[in-house]
Order: C-alpha cells, then sequence, then structure tokens
C-alpha cells in the first residue's frame, strides 16, 4: 500500500484549508463592504441620535470584515501583484485603522465630560484625515491589478477610480450645496468604497468556488 509523501500531504493539507479561509473572506468583505456603505450614508446624523450611534458601532463591525477581507485578498493574490500591490493593501488598511479610530471617536466623546469631549475630538481630526488614505491605497492597489491583470477589469478600475473620485466628487458636493451635496459626498466615499470593496470579496469568493 502506498503512503502519501508529507510533504505532498501538507500541501494537499494547506490546500483544502485555504478554500474555506478564502470563501469566508470573500463573504466578510462583501458584508462588511455593504453595511460600511450604509453605515457611511447615516454618518451625518446629529450626535447623539440613535441613528448616529448606530452608524458609527455598524461602521466598525463592517472595517473589521474589510479587512479580514483585504487579509484574504493579500494571502492570494500578493504574488501576483508584486510590491505595488503589497503598497496599495498597506495603504488601505492603514487607512481603515485610521478609520476605526475615528469611529471610536465618535462614540466615546460625547459621553465624557466637557474637556475630556473637546480633547477626543481633537484625536479624530487627524484620525479621520489618514483615512482618506484608503482612497489611495484603493488607486495603487488597482494599478496593480490592472498591470497584472490577476483580477478581472470589473473589479480592477473600481479600485483605481477611488481617489479620482473622491476628490472630484467632494469638490463637486461643496461647490453644489444642500441636500444633493450629502449624497454627492457620500457616492465619492462610502459609497464607491463599499462597491469596490464588495467586487473584491466577490471575486475572492468566486474564486475560492472555482
Amino acid at each position: 500500500m502506498m503512503q502519501t509523501p508529507p510533504t505532498l500531504t501538507t500541501r494537499t493539507t494547506a490546500a483544502g484549508l485555504a478554500v474555506p479561509r478564502t470563501r469566508f473572506a470573500g463573504a466578510a468583505m462583501m458584508a462588511g463592504a455593504a453595511v460600511f456603505a450604509a453605515a457611511g450614508y447615516f454618518a451625518g446624523e446629529p450626535s447623539g441620535t440613535a441613528a448616529y450611534t448606530v452608524s458609527n458601532v455598524a461602521g466598525l463591525i463592517a472595517i473589521a470584515c474589510v479587512l479580514v477581507g483585504f487579509g484574504g485578498f493579500r494571502r492570494r493574490y500578493r504574488t501576483l501583484l508584486g510590491r505595488l500591490g503589497a503598497w496599495g493593501i498597506g495603504l488601505v488598511r492603514f487607512g481603515l485603522l485610521a478609520t476605526v479610530l475615528g469611529y471610536l471617536v465618535n462614540l466615546v466623546g460625547p459621553l465624557l465630560p466637557g474637556q475630556a469631549a473637546a480633547a477626543v475630538a481633537v484625536v479624530g481630526i487627524p484620525a479621520w484625515s489618514l483615512a482618506h488614505l484608503m482612497y489611495v491605497g484603493a488607486t495603487v492597489l488597482g494599478i496593480a491589478c490592472l498591470r497584472s491583470g490577476a483580477v478581472p477589469r470589473l473589479v480592477g478600475v473600481p479600485l483605481v477610480c477611488g481617489l479620482p473620485l473622491l476628490l472630484a466628487g467632494v469638490g463637486l458636493g461643496l461647490a453644489v450645496g444642500g441636500t444633493a451635496a450629502t449624497v454627492i459626498t457620500w457616492i465619492a466615499t462610502e459609497g464607491q468604497a463599499g462597491l469596490a470593496w464588495f467586487l473584491v470579496g466577490l471575486q475572492l469568493s468566486r474564486r475560492a468556488a472555482n
């Protein structure tokens, strides 16, 4: 009776474990992307309201799911995307972690007394500023995806549009003003990020299924 070499058994086991991990990462990313986009739409609600609290808590959960997704995406595609892709994913992750800090400031700040709340609010300024690095990273990652052909263009193009759409949309929102500005700004930020991440998660799920 022939025995399977230990090295072959180890590789087979690792490959078998990689499929459910990739599938889970894809599903987590799709769910996180959808929740992040929805939470962002209600982020402008007044502080202290139920909608404000729910949007920030949902945002934290969504970011956790998206980070899991990007971890799976990195494991699956890091050799194909090269250094440029690694930089892109790194910037996205940094922006996401800054967003986590921003959400925590939003939740904790209103619960603190006056001076402490003001001090925490100051921390939120650089946190939300650095959060925009996720859009810079998305564009860098998208360029790496298109250059390598590692993923379909339907996935790479929305990533590339991350930073340009952010700059154009926010500028247009400021110029338009009013209720329309809220919608335009959301499309240029959480809306487009949620769509791009959802497509990344879908790609991961499809690769796991194949």
